[in-house]
Order: C-alpha cells, then sequence, then structure tokens
C-alpha cells in the first residue's frame, strides 16, 4: 500500500473515528466531495490561501459527528475534557501537521519524509522549527529525551525552545502521560550565574504541566539532540551561536528508538538537577526540618508562603484543613511551623523578598499553606503584615532586602518562583496555579553551586534593582498594608 503525507493520515484518521463521510464534509466546505476523496487519499493538500478556513471546518465537523464512545476516545487522545477544547486541540493537530507536510514540500520536493534526511549546515532557528515536530501533539503517550548545550545558547534561542515566549510563560493543559527528560551542560564553559539560574527555573515552571525531568552532563556540550520515542529524532553539532552542522533528522522509529535509549542511559539519578518531591514528602522525611535547621540560611521569596505566619494565624488556618486529605499528622506540621517561627526569630538569615510578592499578596491574599492555595481575608493579611514587620524589628540577626525590579530581560513579567537555600538542604517552590507539584530539591554540586552563586550575584551586586535600607524596607511594608485597608475598606461597601 502506497505511503500517505501525515496530514492525509490524520485526516483519515479523524473522519473514521467520527464516522465522518466524504459528502457530509465536503457540503459544509460547499466543496466538491472530490477534493475530500483527494486529501484523504492524500493526493492534494488543501490550498494555502483557505487552509485555516478549511481545518476549522473540519474541526467542528468532527466534533458535531461524534458519537459518545467517540468524543471519550478523543477526549483521552487529546487530554481534554470538553467539546471546545477538543475542536481546539483537533485544529492545532491538523494545522502542524498540514504546515510540517508544505515545508517539507518545499524543502524536499516530497511531502513524505525519507527515513532519514541529512543537511550538512542548518540556522539554528531552522533546526529548532524543525525540533517542533507534529508527532509531539501525541499527547496521551509521549516520551521525549534531550541532550542539548542550552546554557550555550543565546537567550532568544533557549527561550524558543523552552516555550518561554513574549516574556510569558506559555499557558497549557496538564499531561501527566507526556515525560520530557533533558540532560544539559553545566561544567563545560562560562556560565552566567544570574540569567542560566532565573532560565532553569523558569523552564522548570513553564515544564510543570508535564512529568519533566532536567539532568547535568557533559555529554551534551556542544551538541543538540532531541529523541521523541515511536516518532522523531533530530541532532547536530553548535558550531557557533547561530548554526547547526551535521544535521541529521529521522522519523524512522529504529532510529529515533535507539537513540532515545542511548540518551536515556546517560539520564542516572545521579545526574539528576532538581528533584521532584511533595510537601508531604518534605514534612515527613525532615528535608524541610533539615532546611531551617541548617546553617547558612538565605530566602529568596517569590510568593508568599506559611513562613512569616504568626502562631494565631497558623491554628485558624490549620483548623480549615482536612487532615485525612493532606495524609500528614497535623502534630508534626504544628511542631514544624513552632521550630521555624523560634528559626525567624532567633537565628542568622538573610530574606529577599520580591516586591510583586507582596503587591499580589496584599491584593488577592493568597498564600502557599504547605503546598495548599488558601485566600486569606483582609484582617488575616493585616496580621501576616505585622508579623513580618515584628521579625524585622526583633532579630537583629535577621537580614532582608526587597527586590523592586528584574534581574534580566525576558523575565520581567513573569511571576518568580521562591528558594529556599542553606547548607544542607535547599530547594524551589516554583510558582505554578495551584502550588501542587510545585517543590524541587536542588541535587548535586554543580547546581548547588550554580544557585549559591546567583543567591550571592544578587545579594551582593544588584543594588540598582535591590532596597537594602531597613527604614525604607519597613516604610515599603507599612505601603502595602494601607494597601490592604483600602481595599478592605472597599469590600465593606
Amino acid at each position: 500500500m502506497e505511503k500517505k503525507n501525515r496530514f492525509s493520515n490524520l485526516l483519515e484518521q479523524l473522519m473514521t473515528k467520527a464516522d465522518l463521510k466524504n459528502y457530509t464534509l465536503a457540503q459544509e466546505l460547499q466543496y466538491d466531495v472530490s477534493y475530500i476523496s483527494k486529501w484523504v487519499s492524500g493526493r492534494m493538500l488543501p490550498a494555502e490561501k483557505s487552509s485555516e478556513k478549511v481545518l476549522h471546518v473540519i474541526s467542528k465537523c468532527v466534533v458535531e459527528a461524534l458519537n459518545e464512545e467517540g468524543r471519550e476516545n478523543l477526549f483521552y487522545d487529546y487530554k481534554v475534557d470538553n467539546l471546545e477544547d477538543l475542536q481546539e486541540a483537533i485544529y492545532d493537530n491538523l494545522e502542524a501537521e498540514y504546515v510540517y507536510v508544505k515545508n517539507l514540500k518545499k524543502s524536499t520536493g516530497t511531502e513524505i519524509a525519507p527515513d532519514i534526511l541529512f543537511y550538512s549546515e542548518l540556522p539554528l532557528l531552522q533546526f529548532i522549527t524543525k525540533m517542533k515536530h507534529p508527532v509531539l501533539r501525541r499527547v496521551k503517550a509521549l516520551e521525549i529525551v534531550a541532550a542539548m548545550d542550552l546554557l550555550s545558547l543565546e537567550h532568544e534561542y533557549r527561550l524558543m525552545i523552552a516555550g518561554i515566549e513574549n516574556e510569558h510563560l506559555s499557558v497549557r493543559r496538564e499531561y501527566p502521560t507526556v515525560h520530557f527528560s533533558v540532560m544539559v551542560n553545566l561544567d563545560i564553559g562560562e556560565r552566567d550565574c544570574l540569567y542560566d539560574s532565573i532560565f532553569l527555573m523558569n523552564m522548570m515552571t513553564n515544564s510543570s504541566n508535564v512529568d519533566f525531568r532536567l539532568y547535568g552532563g557533559n555529554q551534551a556540550y556542544g551538541k543538540i539532540i532531541f529523541t521523541v520515542k515511536d516518532g522523531f529524532a533530530i541532532s547536530g553539532m553548535l558550531f557557533d551561536n547561530n548554526h547547526c552542522m551535521g544535521v541529521i533528522s529521522s522519523e524512522d522509529i529504529n532510529t529515533s528508538n535507539a537513540l532515545c535509549e542511548k540518551l536515556k542511559s546517560l539520564c542516572t539519578g545521579e545526574q539528576l538537577l532538581f528533584r521532584k518531591v511533595s510537601m508531604r514528602t518534605m514534612l515527613v522525611k525532615y528535608d524541610y526540618i533539615q532546611n531551617v535547621l541548617s546553617t547558612n540560611l538565605r530566602w529568596l521569596i517569590g510568593h508568599m508562603t506559611e513562613y512569616f505566619l504568626p502562631e494565631d494565624l497558623f491554628e485558624e488556618l490549620l483548623s480549615q484543613e482536612n487532615e485525612k486529605e493532606w495524609r500528614v499528622d497535623f502534630q508534626m506540621i504544628r511542631k514544624t511551623h513552632d521550630l521555624t517561627k523560634h528559626i525567624l526569630e532567633d537565628s542568622t538569615i538573610r530574606i529577599m523578598i520580591y516586591e510583586s510578592a507582596l503587591t499580589n499578596f496584599a491584593v488577592s491574599g493568597e498564600l502557599d499553606f504547605y503546598n495548599h492555595k488558601v485566600i486569606l481575608t483582609t484582617e488575616q493579611r493585616m496580621k501576616y503584615m505585622h508579623h513580618l514587620l515584628e521579625l524585622i524589628d526583633k532579630n537583629p540577626k535577621l537580614e532582608m532586602k526587597l527586590i523592586h525590579g528584574g534581574f534580566v530581560s525576558g523575565f520581567q513579567f513573569i511571576q518568580p518562583p521562591s528558594l529556599f537555600m542553606s547548607d544542607m538542604v535547599s530547594y524551589l517552590r516554583l510558582d505554578t496555579d495551584e502550588y501542587q507539584g510545585n517543590i524541587r530539591i536542588l541535587n548535586g554540586a554543580s547546581i548547588t553551586h550554580l544557585f549559591n552563586d546567583f543567591y550571592e550575584e544578587i545579594w551582593t551586586n544588584q543594588k540598582e534593582v535591590v532596597i537594602e535600607d531597613k527604614e525604607t524596607i519597613i516604610n515599603n511594608i507599612h505601603h502595602f498594608m494601607r494597601s490592604i485597608l483600602l481595599i478592605s475598606k472597599t469590600e465593606e461597601k
């Protein structure tokens, strides 16, 4: 049987699952039925000038023609739960395949990719475009393994690969069946501790909707290798800031799988840079306590958490939670909070808080309470802020600074994560919508060294965006408290 292009294969699959007839689709499009037959058979593609309209109509017709079983199957395939999102996902899939086939025709003269394509040289932008293969829409079961010297790339290319575009993180659905492992080089070449750390944190935040793991290894030096199991692979060597040489891409399953398995064998637990854990694990395994009991405490607060809760407000919030749902002994949490409170009152600690964290807290009342999102009333917010002022006033060994701007371009409008550094256990809380699954423990000397340098660079050298004067900090906190009072008066009306 003659092979068909990827677009025609997908179109036939969707129409079959929906039991959508050529004639029905032709009527909706007001086309002759012969056009539909040629699209399905692979003898023709929709015209480029009308492709957007055609693909939207196809998506709509497929969704409307589905019976209950077909609907549930496509909900599963695309990981959506309503018809509007399903129609959008089908359109996105059709468009990706259509663009891929059109571009393949222009670059190779054929609509069906050979098993292996070789390019002696490619601009990096073209290489990245080829990485975004339509097989990535196969979200019901996807395994991606890559080795990329990301930190040697210019900033714009890093952001394109990580999906951080227009200075905002991409907003996407949860895809628990998508597994994405990336190895990067941390040890060879010069590092920009400020930009590299911020980039890695935001890359993890942007990929938190999938099973994402980041590894460190010299094997990634000077190259980009990107593989999708049972689907696609592309590899090349970086030879300047803008080009790859010796590029090989393949849709041959045996080739892509062999490369994928080889990369997987390099991604070991020892190479893992960040270990994803739950808050429950942090508490039960005592990582939380080890962090606050350790020496050299340094915190960078991107969103407000339970750390600064006064005792009465802590008990008030805890009493509203369900112990069975948390699956943690609340007595343990009480002891943990009590210990943290004493550390903040008596120990040496350096804390930097983003002004944006205080702004968001004052306006919304949103608090990360041991990885559970809670909304504080204006009265509770005032208690929280009063306690923060008391900590600054009573503990002379507590050094606090406020960050009132961004350090690097590309991330100014992205809510920063929180970083809790110590000599024993250091971890991140990424800024995800519900905070669930957002904890990453720094795993290994190389990544800990990078983040140590990152913190010291901000604390010591970023004076243009960091407020150090204690009186100015206190005045700023009073400003946020006045804002809370204004909000309170508005809510009373």
